[in-house]
Formats: structure tokens, C-alpha cells, sequence
């Protein structure tokens, strides 16, 4: 299978738990990320090819902040294999800078 991924995925030991900002619910939590993407695990689907204003909360305090912001883009989907869950790709629309570096401190303490 042909990987089109350039960066390294990062497996996290803490939970970030991601919400839908436009209907204001929680959409999952991170599986793995690096500075141009995330893998989603969720309870329901998610839209493909869907831009979303995501919020990322994290377990800790990191860089002076509890949370970070930003635009992301699903784009490829499956279930689990015991189902009842679902694994999502997103990309980074719109990463500032502060969520960008929370990003990379994350990455480089694993």
C-alpha cells in the first residue's frame, strides 16, 4: 500500500480529547498527531472531506495553555474491527502557531 504520509505519526500516553466547535459536541479523541495532521477515534462517523473548527483539550498544562485551537479536514475513514467505533485522518487547514508548538513539544517529550 502506497503511503502518501511524509512525517512520522506520534502516538500519544495522554488523551486529547477533540470538540466540534460549529455544533458544539464532542467529536472524539486523538489517537496520534504530528504538525500536519491527527487520527481521530470516535464514537460515530465522521463527514469526509469536511472542514472542521476543531478545539483540542489537553491533560495538562503545555506552553501556558489548557487548550488549542484549529482548522482540520477529514479525509479518509474507517470502523474498528470490533466496530462501534471509528478512526479518522485529518489535516491541518489552519494551525497557529501556538497550537503548532504545543504540537511539537508533545511530539518531541514522547
Amino acid at each position: 500500500m502506497y503511503e502518501k504520509r511524509r512525517l512520522e505519526r506520534h502516538t500519544l500516553s495522554a488523551s486529547l480529547e477533540v470538540y466540534d466547535l460549529d455544533k458544539g459536541c464532542h467529536l472524539g479523541r486523538v489517537v496520534d498527531l504530528h504538525t500536519e495532521g491527527l487520527m481521530l477515534l470516535s464514537d460515530q462517523p465522521i463527514v469526509l472531506f469536511k472542514r472542521y473548527a476543531l478545539q483540542v483539550s489537553l491533560p495538562m498544562t503545555l506552553n501556558g495553555m489548557s487548550d488549542f485551537y484549529l482548522d482540520a479536514e477529514s479525509l479518509w475513514h474507517r470502523e474498528s474491527i470490533a466496530g462501534g467505533q471509528h478512526w479518522t485522518g485529518m489535516h491541518f487547514v489552519e494551525l497557529p502557531e501556538d497550537a503548532r508548538k504545543c504540537i511539537e513539544k508533545m511530539v518531541a517529550s514522547r
